[in-house]
């Protein structure tokens, strides 16, 4: 039943593209002003490293709300309560896993300039975040997947979290935006 439900909600999510539209802008961390980070929140040391990635943002005076994925029925006790933080668990999705619920309804309320997703695997729950997200900009890791990356970063087998957060702050830093 799990790949019946895959291939019908990839299909959803491609008919949603249909009607939707954003613009893009390339930025970096001088003109981007709001950003939103996608994470996997039951990764190992998973919050250390984006709690540190946000007060990275924090001091450039980007506005940063952070979005976390957990693939259980609960949200675990030490993941509630943390300021800018909305956690989405398999509750949460539909049956063709479009997530749903507060925290979804409030992502989508979302436009930021940035959009960073510290996902190292494809998941169809976080790629109906990401692509249907009018973000200017969109970072991710490099997948042979459709996405709607603006930036993808390629990882080796034995890179981690913290070696992608490297990176985004190294490549994001070297774009040069068009003034407008």
């Amino acid at each position: 039943m799990a790949g019946l439900r895959e291939t019908i909600g990839k299909r959803v999510l491609k008919n949603k593209l249909k009607s939707f539209h954003r613009e893009t802008r390339v930025h970096n961390f001088k003109t981007a002003e709001s950003a939103v980070i996608l994470f996997d929140a039951q990764k190992e040391n998973a919050f250390k490293i984006i709690w540190e990635f946000r007060g990275f943002l924090k001091d450039k005076g980007i506005n940063c709300t952070i979005y976390g994925y957990v693939n259980q029925k609960e949200v675990p006790p030490d993941m509630l309560f943390w300021k800018d933080l909305y956690i989405i668990n398999r509750s949460n999705l539909n049956w063709f896993l479009q997530p749903g619920g507060e925290a979804a309804e409030l992502y989508k309320k979302e436009n930021p300039d940035l959009l960073i997703d510290f996902n190292t695997a494809y998941r169809l729950e976080i790629q109906f975040l990401v692509q249907l997200s009018p973000a200017s900009f969109k970072i991710g890791c490099f997948t042979d997947e459709k996405n709607d990356y603006d930036l993808m970063i390629k990882l080796s087998e034995d890179n981690r979290m913290a070696y992608l957060s490297e990176q985004f702050k190294h490549y994001i830093s070297m774009l040069n935006p068009v003034s407008e």
